[in-house]
């Protein structure tokens, strides 16, 4: 015959060993238990900027349209080269070609020359300044892509940062649910064998505890999966946890919708793409002005001697100046192609800067709304807490004075537990919501640490 407090006791006594027996390690590992490392808002947004590949992208890319920038600029420069040729037996140094031998009857004769040819381009009628501008627009739009995915990875970082506070909340709720019910079963399996209560009630409160279990395995395996959205957000791979900060859930009234529109043509990828519909501007006025002529000056100077001093050939230095005047008369249909390429390339960045333009008032609508339906959902579902507490509270006096059944008490369990559910989901929602907002209308607000956590 079993004591009947035993039933009291040995749960006790199990739940006081298990971790003891879960945290020993065999004799000899010498590993210590893995502590994860604290992770502020902070430094995860710092961690981002530095090793997100998008951003090392943006910033390759940036120092290559610095270098396409200068490539153009060049054209203002002249272009000086050094050259050294030499010919032997009836051929001649010729700027233009070498004779071949026997072409011309000429003795035989070794020779050499050496020296500095100069090409200025003096007017070209505006081709290298639209092209340069075109370059320099280029290059600003690079810089406005640099900031554009800074900003989406900070906003991204928030996002998943955010995520991970809200599954570790959904988390303390499970654990605390399981808690709760584990006790309820104690209670309920001690009344029990004290035949004070029907096998109908354990069983009931059992299955509730092992639905509590299922979800607290349910949302351990969401808070692993988002932090691994929180290490690829920062440009880490690996599945690695941290102790992170909580932010305040206080809820905030947003400006106007209209101000925030408006704040919206200030974003950078808006920015980025204006400055590319200015660069193709510019390069198609540079295309259409190699219709007209290309006003150039060339001069070159050197040194020529002969093998044979016994021959009376001229040697010395020499120089030589001149200018041209190149115009396209026939090209095949390239210049024109090149213009209608440049025409289409504006276009694209026009109907581009447009699109993204609606993108941006869509998202920033979208985001306004879903601050102020979170904002109503926060009130109702603390409303809904404190009905549902209440709600539990009778449910277990009536159930302990014989008033009501057990189904009361479990129904009362679930109604609490899910309202804790919908509060915390509103209110991390709504900062998620918060922070889009801030970066749909251009804004750089970082999440505000709750100083009373810290």
């Amino acid at each position: 015959m079993s004591h009947p407090y035993r039933s009291l006791f040995l749960p006790l006594i199990i739940g006081l060993l298990l971790p003891a027996l879960a945290g020993a390690q065999p004799a000899g590992s010498g590993e210590p238990t893995p502590i994860n490392r604290h992770l502020g808002i902070r430094e995860a947004i710092e961690t981002g900027l530095r090793n997100h590949p998008i951003v090392q992208e943006a910033n390759a890319s940036l120092a290559a349209s610095t270098a396409r920038t200068d490539q153009t600029k060049s054209l203002y420069y002249p272009q000086v080269y050094a050259n050294a040729d030499g010919a032997a037996g009836s051929a001649r140094i010729n700027p233009r070609f070498v004779t071949p031998a026997g072409g011309l009857l000429q003795p035989n004769l070794s020779s050499y020359t050496a020296g500095v040819l100069a090409n200025q381009r003096v007017y070209d009628f505006g081709f290298t300044k639209n092209l340069v501008e075109s370059s320099l627009y280029g290059e600003r739009a690079q810089e406005q892509d640099v900031n554009a995915r800074r900003s989406l990875v900070i906003v991204n970082i928030q996002r998943s940062y955010l995520n991970c506070l809200k599954r570790q909340r959904l988390v303390h709720i499970a654990e605390e649910t399981v808690r709760e019910r584990g006790t309820i079963v104690s209670q309920i399996e001690t009344l029990y064998r004290q035949q004070l209560k029907s096998k109908l009630d354990l069983n009931l409160v059992k299955v509730e505890l092992v639905n509590a279990e299922s979800l607290l395995v349910r949302s351990h395996n969401d808070l692993k999966a988002s932090f691994a959205d929180l290490n690829r957000a920062m440009g880490i791979a690996g599945l690695d946890e941290y102790m992170l900060e909580d932010v305040t859930t206080d809820v905030k009234i947003p400006r106007a919708l209209s101000d925030l529109i408006a704040d919206s043509l200030t974003h950078p990828e808006l920015k980025r793409a204006k400055e590319q519909t200015a660069s193709a501007e510019a390069k198609k006025r540079a295309m259409k002005s190699q219709y007209l002529p290309t006003v150039s000056a060339v001069a070159s100077g050197g040194y020529y001697d002969t093998f044979d001093p016994s021959r009376n050939v001229a040697t010395g230095g020499w120089w030589a100046a001149g200018g041209m005047v190149s115009m396209p008369l026939f090209t095949g249909g390239l210049i024109e192609n090149q213009v209608k390429e440049a025409r289409a390339q504006e276009a694209a960045a026009l109907a581009q800067s447009n699109n993204i333009e609606q993108a941006l008032t869509q998202q920033v609508t979208n985001a306004y709304l879903d601050t102020v339906t979170f904002t109503q959902q926060i009130k109702l579902s603390e409303e809904l807490v404190k009905t549902a507490q209440e709600a539990l509270s009778l449910a277990k006096q009536r159930y302990k004075l014989g008033l009501g059944s057990i189904v009361e008490v479990t129904q009362s369990e679930v109604g609490l537990t899910a309202a804790q559910t919908k509060l915390a989901e509103a209110q991390y929602d709504y900062k998620i919501a918060e922070v889009t907002l801030a970066y749909a209308s251009g804004g750089q607000a970082q999440l505000e640490i709750d100083q009373a956590i810290r």
